[in-house]
């Protein structure tokens, strides 16, 4: 008895160590070579995750991006100034109308040194350099229309590079890049890097058929910057509401994959939804100067980028020449506002970097679009890299309403991890054709393209049939899963915009979440100190056995990891009163024992044996109701009822543990400590002056 009571302390001590080392680092992160990795950060206490009425989080809100789309792929690359110029110069009709509204996506913005020309001066390809400029823009950045990086942000008349950064339309940027260097020579060509793209997309509002702007659009691109080898334009009509309820439910199936995040995802109007996520506020801004910066300089600083837009910035100086600004949440606008700021105020940057809370998500619900597969055949492969070059895509008529299903899973035959792909009837008789044709084929790809934007391009390696395959290519886990929800979830045309980020309060109110946590301590102390005033040193023991399910329960919230709003903290407190409850009819039965005349150790295991019938069907049944509401929870979209089920179905696991296992492994250590003929200490129950022998009983 006595050996198998320290083996069974050990694995508790061991189990609390685990919690406790789970919440006593904020973050964590786990990744074992074999295993998934384990991440886990939150900004509440002990690193846990606070929902929205307790923390906040991020306020997004998108709109359906209808309109017309005109992907254009130029023979020879062109620099985004020019594209933007002569964008912003087109005429078309009799009227002369211009594109309106408009904006040029580049896709493969690569950096090229080209002889600068005059200050003043933009020659587009093919215009006549005499020309008087007509087709540019004008030195004021004008423009209309914008010129984005890769990552979509623009502003407006601006000319974005690849990292994002834009070059105002006033030519402030430019003029420094064409500035004759001092002692030379005002003649002498000089060498600036440019930003030049082959690859764009113009978006616009939703043009008809024969409006001359759809029609004319290809032949004044070729006139202004050359030859188009590739222009294909696609319709984006108003959504139904019935797509914008899809569009609703995969956003949903994006950020709670789990149950267990506790967003609010609702539609607003008829084209627009609002998303907001706990936790998910803030930017952190990593500035890095080209040379040292002071003080005075910080300080410069800091008034450039309140001046753009950043509310509450705090830096934090990390060495002579870099600095980090935590803030509210920055947008895009934000964004290129301080870049060109803080350089005109303070001085040239080497780098410029905002990463935001809400990131992920974004990522994720911004890509809620036309999902499509295309054939593509490679001009030529790199026999060492396997890299395709000059490739070309073939409409296959395949797209994500093909899609049945997409998950990511371990790689069984390799390292890494995969994603499981499946099609429907007609995906999989078109998938089993396309695969049919060109499997081992190494000048073929099967290109997946997620509004636009190409996702993976991998080769086909043998016949599907049954459309079922796997996508490898030594993926981590959350790049897998990434993929694997991007696939899954981007069945409908309806793609969306970002057209508003900030950051929200919490919906309780900060005094409002103090005092309920003020009251639940209360409430706990009360318990606590009625259970050690009643049963002595057994409720001293129910009270340890409390304190270590408090730590195991909320390193289980930490870990799943459970997203903790007003109702869950409801739901937790109720399993400790369970738990009380337990301890309780334990203590109770002892009583009977004692009175009979029973000793201490033998009052323990027979009131244990027999109170735990009664305890296990309570908490069973309990279990049972949870798993029902978790069902229920999925399914009809109540994420605060399936993780309000989750957390208490957690808690009563919690609690049946403590009760049985550690309430009844303490009190069996008190009594082999000596304390096991001082049954007074262990019950309010008068003791029998006469106590038959151990083992005794009736």
């Amino acid at each position: 008895m006595r050996s198998r009571s320290i083996r069974l302390t050990i694995v508790i001590v061991l189990i609390l160590g685990l919690a406790l080392a789970a919440l006593g680092f904020r973050s964590i992160n786990i990744d074992l070579p074999g295993l998934p990795a384990l991440e886990r950060e939150g900004a509440g206490p002990l690193g846990l995750k606070l929902g929205l009425d307790l923390s906040g989080g991020g306020h997004l809100v998108y709109q359906a991006d209808t309109g017309t789309r005109f992907e254009v792929t130029l023979l020879e690359p062109a620099s985004l100034e020019e594209i933007g110029a002569a964008t912003e110069g087109f005429r078309f009709g009799e009227s002369g109308l211009a594109l309106e509204d408009y904006q040029i996506l580049p896709r493969d913005v690569t950096v090229e040194q080209r002889e600068a020309a005059p200050e003043g001066e933009s020659v587009a390809p093919g215009a006549d350099p005499t020309d008087d400029g007509s087709a540019a823009a004008g030195a004021d950045g004008s423009a209309a229309g914008d010129v984005a990086a890769s990552d979509g942000s623009a502003t407006a008349g601006d000319v974005a590079a690849a990292d994002g950064s834009a070059a105002a339309g006033d030519d402030g940027a430019g003029d420094d890049a064409t500035a004759e260097p001092e002692g030379e020579l005002s003649g002498e060509p000089q060498l600036v890097n440019v930003a030049v793209a082959s690859v764009f997309q113009i978006r616009t509002g939703l043009l008809a058929a024969d409006d001359p702007r759809r029609t004319g659009l290809r032949e004044a691109i070729e006139e202004s910057l050359g030859p188009v080898s590739v222009f294909q334009a696609v319709d984006i009509g108003e959504p139904t509401p019935d797509q914008m309820e899809g569009v609703l439910g995969n956003i949903t199936a994006r950020v709670n994959r789990f149950g267990t995040e506790e967003p609010i995802i609702q539609i607003f109007g008829d084209d627009r939804i609002i998303v907001q996520l706990p936790g998910a506020s803030g930017s952190t801004s990593e500035v890095v100067f080209a040379d040292a910066a002071s003080d005075i300089q910080r300080n410069g600083m800091m008034a450039a980028l309140t001046a753009s837009g950043y509310v509450d910035a705090e830096a934090e100086r990390l060495d002579g020449r870099s600095f980090r600004i935590r803030s509210a949440t920055v947008d895009a606008e934000a964004e290129a506002a301080a870049i060109e700021a803080v350089e005109m105020r303070v001085g040239p940057l080497e780098s410029f970097t905002v990463s935001s809370e809400i990131d992920e998500a974004k990522a994720l619900i911004g890509q809620t679009a036309l999902l499509e597969f295309r054939e593509r055949t490679c001009g030529s492969v790199d026999p060492v890299s396997g890299a395709c070059y000059d490739p070309t895509d073939a409409d296959l008529g395949l797209s994500g309403d093909d899609v049945e299903r997409a998950e990511a899973a371990a790689n069984q035959v390799g390292v890494g991890w995969v994603v499981n792909l499946q099609f429907d009837g007609r995906g999989a008789d078109i998938f089993s054709e396309l695969t049919r044709r060109i499997a081992g084929v190494e000048s073929k790809r099967i290109a997946v393209f997620m509004d636009g934007r190409e996702l993976i391009a991998p080769v086909a390696r043998a016949w599907i049939r049954d459309g079922r395959t796997e996508i490898s290519g030594s993926f981590t886990r959350e790049e897998a899963r990434t993929l694997a929800i991007q696939l899954e979830s981007g069945r409908l045309q309806v793609p969306l915009k970002l057209i508003q980020e900030s950051d929200v309060d919490a919906l309780l109110g900060s005094e409002s979440l103090r005092n309920s946590l003020l009251a639940g301590l209360v409430g706990l102390g009360l318990v606590l100190a009625f259970m050690v005033a009643y049963y002595r040193m057994a409720g001293v023991v129910a009270a340890c056995a409390l304190a270590f399910y408090a730590v195991i329960v909320l390193a289980a919230f930490k870990l799943i990891p459970i997203t903790l709003e007003l109702a869950h903290i409801g739901g937790f407190i109720l399993s400790v009163g369970m738990a009380v409850d337990a301890n309780i009819l334990i203590f109770e039965r002892m009583k009977e024992e004692v009175r009979i005349g029973r000793t201490l150790a033998s009052s323990m295991e027979v009131g244990f044996g027999r109170a735990w019938p009664a305890i296990r069907d309570s908490n069973i049944s309990t279990m049972i109701t949870c798993l029902v509401l978790m069902w229920f929870g999925d399914r009809l979209g109540g994420g605060l009822v399936t993780g309000v089920a989750i957390s208490l179905f957690i808690g009563v696991a919690a609690s049946m543990f403590t009760a049985v296992v550690v309430s009844r492994n303490l009190l069996q250590l008190l009594a082999f400590a000596g304390l096991g003929h001082r049954i007074r200490l262990f019950t309010p129950e008068s003791v029998p002056g006469t106590a038959p022998s151990a083992g005794g009983g009736r």
